[in-house]
């Protein structure tokens, strides 16, 4: 790396460290900005913009009203839906306050709402593998945005709205946390459900062929938590493909 190079990711990092950046985040952000310098090959400030103002891009989400104290903590919810409602889902309840901070390894995401000043979060979703997502992150990093979650092929950015409409994004009336957890389209449960039919109304015929009575009990029981368990594992498959063929 240039010595011209060197210098800016330096003061960058310094910057971000002065606006209380985390240690940790600050080295992997950088990581990713150089890698991706590397790769476009151009003046960092034609490509970034001046050390001092990517800083402020970056930090837009530190507010000035961190000086009026700590949080009184926070709310907390966790959801999931299928991949044909998720970014919309991720639209409205952005709108709401909600800031994901993370997918777990369920595919669920993590959220959590200030409860003294909630701002509106804006989010994208792009089909992105391990090396494009390296190069993709440093792109939007100039722009606001910052990864919030990986899951399959696809990769979860943020983007607080006070970093494009101001102050505007404040809310000062969020709605009470959503109810639901789950958000899968109603064709899907059906589909679900009929399967499971079907599959139990064969176990019984068959169980019936092979002259086991219905009052059977215990293979009757174990017949339907398999089939349960199968019900599960296909609407997890449903949704992973699901994903492969939206974005």
């Amino acid at each position: 790396m240039s010595r011209e190079r060197t210098a800016y990711f330096e003061e960058l990092s310094a910057l971000l460290r002065e606006r209380d950046m985390p240690p940790a985040r600050v080295d992997a952000l950088v990581r990713e900005l150089a890698a991706y310098a590397v790769e476009a090959r151009s003046p960092l400030v034609e490509e970034f913009g001046p050390a001092g103002e990517l800083a402020d891009r970056l930090t837009d989400r530190q507010s000035a009203d961190a000086a009026d104290g700590p949080e009184a903590g926070a709310e907390t919810w966790v959801w999931t839906a299928d991949a044909l409602q998720e970014v919309r889902l991720l639209e409205r309840f952005g709108g709401q306050g909600w800031e994901v901070e993370r997918l777990d390894r369920l595919g669920r995401f993590v959220c959590r709402r200030d409860r003294q000043h909630p701002l509106r979060w804006a989010y994208r979703r792009e089909a992105a593998g391990p090396r494009e997502r390296e190069r993709l992150t440093g792109r939007l990093a100039t722009e606001g945005w910052e990864p919030c979650g990986v899951w399959g092929p696809f990769a979860y950015f943020k983007r607080p709205e006070a970093a494009v409409t101001g102050p505007a994004a404040r809310l000062s009336r969020p709605p009470a946390p959503p109810r639901r957890r789950v958000y899968f389209a109603p064709r899907l449960c059906v589909t679900l459900v009929a399967s499971v039919l079907v599959a139990v109304a064969v176990v019984m015929v068959r169980l019936g062929a092979s002259g086991t009575g219905s009052t059977d009990g215990e293979t009757l029981a174990g017949a339907l938590v398999g089939l349960a368990a199968g019900g599960l594992l296909g609407a997890r498959v449903w949704k992973s493909a699901s994903r492969k063929h939206s974005g």
